[in-house]
């Protein structure tokens, strides 16, 4: 048996990166907004506890989702803010 870093580094060289365009960058932008956005989402659903009181989170998807939302409800809510938000920071910079 060889070494397996060294395997995994000759595979990984074999491998050439993709090319990164425009519309790729875009793409990976949204991709990692979307993801900190469904983040934040199931964040405001955290219960804390302080001084051994309850503390509930805001729970944004119940509150614009209502009672009996999916997962996919959630990753959609989590794209069309993302969505909103580029378009909103993008008017705001075409009227600087």
């Amino acid at each position: 048996m060889g070494n397996i870093s060294r395997r995994i580094g000759d595979l990984e060289a074999r491998i050439p990166p993709p090319p990164e365009d425009a519309a790729a960058a875009r793409r990976k932008v949204l991709l990692r907004e979307t993801l900190d956005e469904l983040a934040r989402l199931k964040a405001s659903r955290a219960v804390h506890y302080r001084a051994g009181k309850r503390i509930e989170g805001e729970d944004i998807p119940l509150r614009l989702l209502g009672p009996g939302y999916t997962t996919e409800d959630v990753w959609r809510l989590a794209h069309r803010r993302v969505l909103e938000r580029a378009a909103q920071e993008e008017i705001e910079y075409l009227s600087e």
